[in-house]
């Protein structure tokens, strides 16, 4: 998968192979789903488990792509194509080993701001200067007042990129409803997570997906969501 790629600084060519055994896997054992099902969830060679996020991934791109269909207008394809790729990558990694590589949110700004240049997003330049400033900034604040406060860290560099990516590609307004959403969905799991696990001290919660299910959220309902949240 690209995200073990790029956080491994593993090349991106070549077969698909087992990261445990690096046995080369076939084919028919590249399905989609169906092939970690048929496979029981372990390496048809060393038996050592696949991660469940395998096929979640794999489910959730067909959902996010299937919606991108349904919901967002051709012109805008290209641009939340890789717009989504990105944020299903960084996911992939956060919850894998709280790592998002840069690849796929700093690099990709310029892309957006280009993109919206073209136009292949529904905002301007500007608001994607802005957004990817904002993004950016807001979240260095709150990671340096915490860091003050408390005397260690408790947010990534990779949370800061992805917001200042997801600023790039859906304006002001998107970082706004992304850390939103982020905020509130990250503190509900994140307590009936802490509910269920100990010792406390020793847990670790990625915010990375929670700000990109805010910006996927975002995509597909801006107008309603807006509307609500204006109270307009």
């Amino acid at each position: 998968m690209l995200s073990h790629r790029l956080i491994h600084n593993v090349s991106l060519g070549g077969r698909s192979h087992c990261i445990h055994c690096m046995h080369t896997i076939a084919w028919y054992d590249l399905v989609p789903v169906f092939s970690w099902i048929a496979l029981k969830g372990v390496c048809r060679s060393c038996k050592k488990p696949i991660s469940r996020l395998y096929p979640f991934i794999e489910l959730l791109t067909l959902t996010v792509f299937m919606c991108m269909v349904i919901y967002i207008p051709v012109s805008y394809w290209v641009g939340y194509s890789i717009f989504f790729s990105a944020l299903i990558v960084t996911i992939r990694s956060d919850l894998d080993c709280m790592l998002i590589s840069r690849i796929a949110t700093l690099f990709l700004i310029p892309v957006g701001i280009l993109l919206s240049l073209w136009p292949a997003l529904p905002i301007t330049a500007p608001e994607s200067i802005l957004g990817a400033c904002i993004g950016y900034c807001f979240l260095w604040v709150i990671a340096t007042l915490f860091a003050y406060c408390m005397g260690k860290e408790g947010m990534g560099q990779g949370d800061l990129d992805l917001l200042a990516f997801i600023g790039a590609f859906t304006g002001p307004c998107g970082c706004w409803v992304s850390i939103l959403i982020g905020s509130i969905a990250g503190s509900l799991i994140g307590l009936c997570y802490l509910a269920a696990v100990r010792p406390l001290h020793s847990i670790k919660i990625p915010f990375g997906p929670f700000l990109a299910f805010g910006a996927l959220v975002f995509v597909f309902l801006k107008q309603p969501l807006l509307c609500f949240l204006l109270g307009s």
